[in-house]
């Protein structure tokens, strides 16, 4: 008898189908509710097309990776599932990720910061970082949390968001990854958005694509010892970054490190960004 899967669903706020900038989903937004039922649908077709497969499902932990992690209606979710929310977490983005898990799948994802014609992109942190590199080449979160998830052994099975983060997607991963274009980006604040129950039945179907396929998709990692650069977006934040042990100030934006593997990486990226906040909040 085949073993028991176990999925892990990051998902993230800006890549679902009707959102096309971020003072939509402000706390004080008056269409927020009515997009976190959007995102929280979205999710719950992953899970309905994870359950349709032919596949035996054993858990799926899903993790709330946008700002607060406070996004997702938990009562809304289909029943048997768990939901990680709230910051912060030491794995972020992808927390509550371990070796048990069979494939990973991220929803409502977004380009990389500096995409041409890309919704609301950025890297971790619109307020903070500007670009990543890792070993010479630019990355985004899709790549790192990839990366994160191969250092544990899961496989990436399916992305959904726009049609410029698809494209970054195919860039890195080949056809091997299932995808879904929730929206085409026009600009970074606008988009032409597909109907969300178009979208959601896509998710569903191509979520039961990625589980029938677990057995031939490929870990994604970065080769280590990892060598990054990471450009800021001012330079007080980096008059505090460059007191970090092992980094090196390159100019008045940039640091270059090593790190030994992904999680090491992650783990200081995660730092940067946290004294990038503290730096906004001395510059406000």
């Amino acid at each position: 008898m085949a073993k028991k899967q176990n999925v892990f669903i990051s998902f993230d706020m800006e890549g679902i189908s009707a959102v096309s900038s971020w003072r939509e989903i402000k706390k004080d937004s008056p269409s927020l509710n009515a997009l976190r039922k959007i995102a929280t649908a979205e999710v719950n077709a992953a899970i309905h097309g994870i359950r349709k497969s032919e596949q035996r499902i054993h858990k799926i932990t899903i993790c709330d990776a946008h700002a607060f992690g406070d996004n997702l209606m938990i009562e809304e979710l289909d029943p048997g599932v768990q939901l990680v929310k709230g910051t912060p977490g030491k794995n972020n983005m992808i927390e509550g990720i371990d070796e048990n898990f069979d494939v990973a799948f991220f929803i409502g994802y977004h380009s990389m910061a500096g995409t041409k014609y890309a919704g609301m992109d950025h890297t971790f942190s619109s307020t903070t970082i500007y670009s990543v590199k890792i070993n010479g080449r630019y990355v985004g979160e899709t790549e790192v949390n990839a990366a994160l998830a191969g250092y544990y052994g899961v496989p990436l099975g399916l992305v959904t968001g726009d049609d410029s983060l698809i494209a970054e997607v195919t860039r890195f991963f080949g056809q091997r990854i299932e995808t879904v274009v929730t929206k085409r980006a026009v600009s970074r604040f606008a988009a032409q958005c597909r109907h969300p129950s178009d979208v959601q039945q896509e998710i569903e179907s191509k979520a039961a694509r990625a589980m029938q396929k677990i057995s031939k998709l490929k870990l994604f990692r970065f080769k280590s010892p990892i060598k990054a650069e990471v450009d800021f977006l001012n330079s007080l934040i980096v008059d505090l970054v460059e007191l970090i042990p092992g980094v090196k100030r390159t100019d008045g934006r940039k640091i270059i490190f090593r790190a030994k593997d992904t999680r090491e990486f992650y783990r200081m990226l995660r730092l940067m960004c946290s004294l990038g906040g503290y730096a906004n909040s001395i510059l406000m």
